[in-house]
Parts: C-alpha cells; structure tokens; sequence
C-alpha cells in the first residue's frame, strides 16, 4: 500500500470522533438496529452519520461498506471485548463494537473513549 493510500484510511480515534459528531444528530441510543426513530442510533450507526447526512427517518439505511474502507480498523483487526461480565468474546473491531452496544449496553461514548484508548 503506498503512502497516499495509507493517509486515506482512518483509525480509532478517528472512528471515536465521527460517532460523537453522529450522536449528537441523533441523541438517543438505539439496540439491536442501527437507526431507531427520529433520534437514536447505535454506535456504528452514528460513525456513518458522522460521515454523511442521513435523513431524518433513516430506519431503512444500512452503513455501506465504503465506512469499512474509509475505517480499514473495523474489519482489519480483532479485538477482545472489554464488557466484562466475564466475556471472553474475540472479535473484529465492527462486531465487539455491536456487542457492546447491543449485549453490554454500552453509550456510545463510552465505545467511543474505548476506541480512543486502544492502540
């Protein structure tokens, strides 16, 4: 991978930014969707707001893989979770971030200061 293609992809504490700036669109948390309503979303939900600006009602959307290219970090690591509870769940970073979102109810600043941290 060349130089420039590097500089294009984001990590974590990019990842991190983009959910804070797509959960203030949508202040509520949302569980087991990525959108819920007017208002809510969950984690990988609002970094995909955090890229674009989604409709009010955005119940029907999906994150498109470009928010996997743009955050290689989501598919090209694994991580373990950090919920506790005794979870020993080993994952790549897009699906311990639904796991914590959805199973251990995390907000989304807290996987956000999660990713944050991680190095």
């Amino acid at each position: 991978m060349t130089e420039e293609e590097l500089k294009q992809h984001h990590g974590e504490k990019e990842l991190a930014e983009f959910i804070r700036q797509g959960a203030k669109r949508r202040p509520d948390q949302a569980f087991g969707d990525y959108y819920s309503g007017r208002s809510a979303s969950c984690a990988l939900g609002a970094a995909y707001e955090g890229m674009y600006r989604l409709p009010d009602q955005a119940g029907n959307i999906r994150p498109t893989k470009d928010l996997e290219w743009f955050f290689d970090c989501l598919e090209g690591s694994v991580r373990k979770c950090p919920g506790g509870d005794g979870c020993k769940k080993s994952l790549s970073l897009a699906a311990i971030m639904v796991h914590l979102n959805d199973d251990h109810k995390w907000s989304r600043e807290q996987i956000a200061s999660w990713l944050d941290n991680l190095k």
